[in-house]
């Protein structure tokens, strides 16, 4: 145990053992206080084989899409139980036809207001609802659709519950009133918030933004005849501010991706907006759209990554 939490690795040996770059590791330490290395009298960074040992896991579990901020107070053991549990049930997923997203409801009400709409989109399966305030659940689901009037302290808390009930892996959150604050917190836990009155279309790309991690790109293209996309995960003011970023940062990528997202999400609009003569240009202007909207969300993937790299404020 005292070799396992005795500082004695320089950062050179710890990206070269968990082949993370090194500014990402940087900044993990920075922003989340993942790992809070030793120093040496010289004042260099020093890690133990436990520091490792840590940053293996999470490395992993981002891997599959979880988010760092969620990972960082999680003990190695914690994060090994996660890393089991995610890779149970990434084989249950590739072993289940269609990989259809199966959703849970808690209380009736939403059930009620999106279920039967929810089920025109062919990757969307209805397992069932739960009743709040019971523990017992027969449903076996990937996303639990929770409906909140206010969202306060102990939300979080309550969510988290329905998840395990559920087996789900994420939440939505349908609510009314709510601070920034406390909902900053759910989203930065991974729990998507969507307030007021919603069409299932919202609903749809809320469950597909949280299983994308899970579905391959090959399965979002494959499946473009009838569903809808995830929704931008940057809004118009933050793809503009990154696109002109000053040009001191040492990697002008940032900027280049930014543009191109711009473009994209213009022609996904575009391509939802034009005319259709018959049946045949409609399905053809939705596979544009469900293409673009594809390629979208591996750039969007792919910026939201190199943003925490470079430690950029958005």
């Amino acid at each position: 145990m005292e070799t396992l939490n005795t500082p004695q690795y320089n950062i050179g040996v710890v990206v070269r053992r968990t082949n993370i770059h090194p500014e990402t590791l940087r900044v993990w330490e920075r922003r989340y206080e993942l790992i809070v290395p030793d120093r040496s009298d010289t004042g260099r960074r020093l890690y133990s084989e436990g520091d490792i040992r840590k940053l293996q896991l999470v490395k992993q579990l981002t891997e599959l899409g979880h988010g760092v901020s969620s990972l960082a107070k999680l003990s190695s053991d914690e994060l090994l139980e996660r890393l089991t549990a995610s890779h149970h049930q990434g084989t249950q997923r590739e072993t289940r036809s269609g990989l259809k997203c199966r959703v849970a409801f808690v209380g009736d009400t939403l059930r009620v207001r999106y279920a039967r709409h929810l089920l025109y989109y062919k990757d969307i399966d209805i397992v069932g609802s739960m009743i709040p305030g019971s523990s017992t659940s027969h449903a076996q689901a990937d996303v639990v659709i929770i409906d909140l009037s206010t969202i306060n302290e102990e939300s979080q808390a309550l969510i988290e519950q329905y998840c395990t009930d559920s087996g789900a892996s994420a939440a939505i959150v349908v609510f009314n009133f709510a601070t920034r604050k406390a909902i900053s917190e759910l989203e930065s836990a991974g729990i998507v918030c969507l307030k007021g009155a919603l069409s299932a279309a919202e609903i749809y790309r809320a469950c597909m933004s949280l299983m994308q991690p899970l579905f391959s790109v090959a399965s979002l293209t494959d499946q473009q005849t009838d569903e809808e996309s995830a929704p931008p995960r940057f809004d118009k003011d933050q793809l503009s501010h990154i696109a002109t970023l000053s040009s001191a940062i040492a990697c002008e990528c940032p900027n280049h991706l930014a543009e191109l997202i711009i473009n994209l999400t213009a022609f996904e609009h575009y391509s939802l907006e034009c005319a259709n003569r018959n049946e045949d240009d409609a399905r053809l202007h939705l596979q544009l759209n469900q293409s673009t909207a594809a390629a979208r969300m591996i750039l969007e993937e792919s910026l939201a990554r190199l943003i925490e790299i470079e430690g950029i404020v958005v």
